[in-house]
């Protein structure tokens, strides 16, 4: 069983999704935890619930946008709970993934918010995250990418730039920072039923489980079970690494769903 007792952790984009998931696992781990959200009604009422269960939780509003809110929510884990040892970056603009389309019609306000949010808000995280672990010893960096950043797409064209962004920006903080004792990793999710997710026509869904390996997608607590064990001492020998949880999506020859099917036909 993972143990984080003593540990500190701030989770970004801890309202709902992955992250609420996320802030939720690592308190059931023992791990003190401050979910930060622009939407802090969202953020309080998951850190409430930690604490029902017997967790501790604090909420704190914060828009990763800005550096002076992304520095004062880190700042705020140390001075209530006395350090800093787990920074999850999982906040993402998912309200643009909707208006995210192809290169020539893409609004450049879509694709300066879409960075703004998804690369630029965990770059201040790290930035302002690892001289606070430095101060207790090192710690462990997760940021949320995803597969869209390793695959040409129809849509989301900003997305993915952002998200290949963030895994080399884990790469970078790996490298400059591993030798104190800060671990970076980077989760690729594939497509996950959190909010956004389900939101997406059945149709659409179905399609993802098709061309899965499993025979179904992702739920956040199991992106949550990943982070958890990478903020933990068990992966203590892994950094700088994008580890995609994504049922095998990317991970075959795309035509293999047809060559089954072929195969069947030719047996029937």
């Amino acid at each position: 069983m993972i143990d984080l007792s003593g540990r500190v952790a701030v989770v970004t984009g801890a309202a709902s999704g992955i992250g609420a998931a996320s802030a939720a696992t690592l308190a059931a781990q023992g791990a003190k935890v401050v979910l930060a959200d622009i939407n802090v009604d969202g953020a309080t009422e998951q850190a409430e619930k930690i604490a029902a269960g017997g967790g501790t939780a604090l909420a704190v509003e914060t828009d990763v946008r800005v550096e002076e809110q992304v520095a004062r929510v880190l700042a705020r884990a140390v001075e209530v709970y006395g350090r800093l040892d787990v920074l999850h970056n999982n906040a993402a603009a998912m309200d643009l993934a909707g208006v995210d389309p192809g290169i020539t019609e893409l609004d450049l306000k879509v694709w300066e918010g879409t960075l703004a949010t998804n690369a630029r808000g965990p770059l201040l995280g790290c930035k302002h995250a690892v001289p606070l672990m430095l101060r207790s010893g090192g710690g462990s960096i997760i940021n949320t990418s995803s597969i869209s950043s390793q695959v040409g797409e129809l849509t989301m064209t900003a997305y993915g730039a952002a998200k290949a962004a963030l895994s080399q920006i884990t790469r970078a903080v790996a490298a400059q920072w591993g030798k104190q004792g800060i671990r970076c990793n980077a989760v690729a999710p594939g497509l996950v039923l959190s909010p956004s997710g389900l939101g997406l026509p059945r149709e659409i869904i179905d399609l993802y489980i098709r061309h899965s390996l499993t025979p179904y997608v992702g739920e956040p607590q199991d992106i949550a079970n990943l982070v958890a064990f990478l903020a933990s001492d068990d992966a203590r020998y892994i950094t700088a690494q994008t580890i995609n949880i994504d049922g095998g999506l990317v991970a075959h020859n795309p035509i293999q769903v047809e060559l089954v099917e072929l195969a069947q036909a030719q047996q029937a």
